[in-house]
């Protein structure tokens, strides 16, 4: 990656990088680019998808991420030539509702998702997941071969995801599938499109639940939001899909990639695999570990909205600017030993959550779904090694840095006997 680090704070002799968060060599390097970055240019302008500005630094990152009012998250998806393009680069092809708005238009939507996302929420389905992962895991462990995301990381926040949202169980591959496809590949990708039109397929189905779910009662959140009203008037059956779409997506994709990449780097670090069974206090401090050191979401865009100077440079209004949590929760000015994963690391100010009012909302929800994912399989399976030559990265990794397979051997074990949830 070339650099011209230049000292003068006019956009038009800011320092340049040759990035692009969608190409393989981002995949295979990101921590060794997210690391160049902060040492020599965090904050940085790239050409690739028409031009943005890249920020690295913890520092940075947060005056972007707090500021709503100078960075916006709005997207004008009736002029693709306005700048204000949502929090993608280059944009979704479906509009990101509510993440895609600014107060005050986004308050009421958050205020409608809230109690389906609070502690006290996730906390009432941990029940559920719980079984969901034991009886995903009786119908491999005889066998002494899982894969580690196909087999459970996958199918177990996809389940407990339709539960929230109030779809049928039996349908998780059906929603979740064509979603993991959309963020592995990049957008340059010929099957692309094809798979953002199943999706627009999904949104369809939904649809055409509403009318039943707006007169019968129910819990789930599809329930909820076709039932609940914004200055008095129901939400339009377009914002209901779109904000399920949005929650599905979410709830299938993040955990999914926590869950790979520190499987991962546990199967190659059996001393704190153990350390991680022997002593269960470990286990909040270790998640917000996990969470900075592979955060599943590399970073969100914003579009500058008023002239503004961000780590000693000069935006202008209408730029756009890519937040890298990748680099920022490797930010040694945070952070001490950023690359070495501490399990008691506190305090742990990471990134992987966003800040400001569009923090993920999922939040609780990872924070009980991954410890029980990991803590099952070294329970389970505590020897078990993973095939290096038949694991597969997705492709892209500039929105979700996952993995699409990762296939693993253990000593077989029996049955618990745990039928699935329903």
């Amino acid at each position: 990656m070339s650099v011209d680090q230049s000292t003068d704070t006019g956009s038009d002799s800011a320092p340049s990088i040759d990035f692009d968060h969608h190409s393989p060599d981002y995949r295979a390097n990101w921590r060794a680019v997210s690391d160049d970055h902060l040492a020599r240019c965090p904050v940085a302008r790239t050409n690739a998808y028409g031009g943005f500005w890249v920020v690295s630094d913890h520092a940075s990152v947060s005056q972007v991420m707090r500021d709503d009012a100078t960075f916006s998250s709005g997207r004008n998806t009736e002029d693709p030539s306005d700048p204000q393009q949502g929090i993608v680069i280059p944009p979704n092809p479906f509009r990101q509702l509510p993440l895609e708005l600014d107060p005050p238009e986004y308050t009421p939507y958050r205020r409608i998702l809230n109690p389906y996302f609070s502690p006290t929420a996730a906390r009432e389905a941990l029940p559920f997941a719980e079984q969901a992962v034991d009886a995903l895991l009786d119908r491999v462990c005889a066998s002494g071969r899982l894969d580690l995301v196909l087999d459970i990381g996958n199918p177990m926040p996809a389940l407990a995801t339709m539960k929230l949202v109030g779809l049928p169980l039996d349908d998780w591959q059906t929603y979740a599938e064509p979603m993991h496809r959309v963020v592995a590949m990049s957008p340059n990708d010929p099957d692309y499109m094809h798979n953002v039109q199943v999706m627009g397929q999904l949104g369809g189905a939904i649809a055409a639940e509403l009318p039943r779910l707006r007169t019968e009662p129910g819990e789930g959140l599809l329930s909820g939001l076709t039932k609940a009203t914004i200055d008095g008037r129901p939400l339009p059956d377009e914002d209901v899909v779109i904000i399920a779409l949005l929650m599905i997506q979410g709830g299938v994709h993040t955990t999914t990639a926590l869950f790979a990449h520190t499987m991962l780097w546990l199967a190659d670090h059996p001393e704190h695999r153990e350390r991680l069974v022997a002593d269960p206090t470990l286990w909040d401090h270790a998640t917000e570990e996990f969470l900075r050191i592979f955060p599943p979401a590399m970073g969100f865009a914003r579009t500058v909205t008023r002239d503004v100077v961000v780590g000693g440079q000069q935006f202008r209004t209408g730029d756009r600017v890519m937040m890298s949590f990748a680099a920022a929760n490797r930010d040694p000015a945070v952070f001490a030993d950023p690359d070495q994963v501490r399990l008691d690391r506190a305090p742990n100010r990471h990134t992987s959550f966003g800040l400001g009012i569009h923090r993920c909302i999922g939040l609780n929800y990872a924070r009980t779904w991954f410890p029980l994912m990991v803590r099952r399989v070294l329970e389970r399976m505590p020897d078990y090694s993973i095939d290096r030559e038949a694991t597969r990265q997705n492709e892209s990794v500039g929105i979700i840095n996952g993995f699409v397979t990762m296939p693993a051997t253990f000593t077989p074990s029996a049955p618990l006997g745990t039928t699935m949830p329903t």
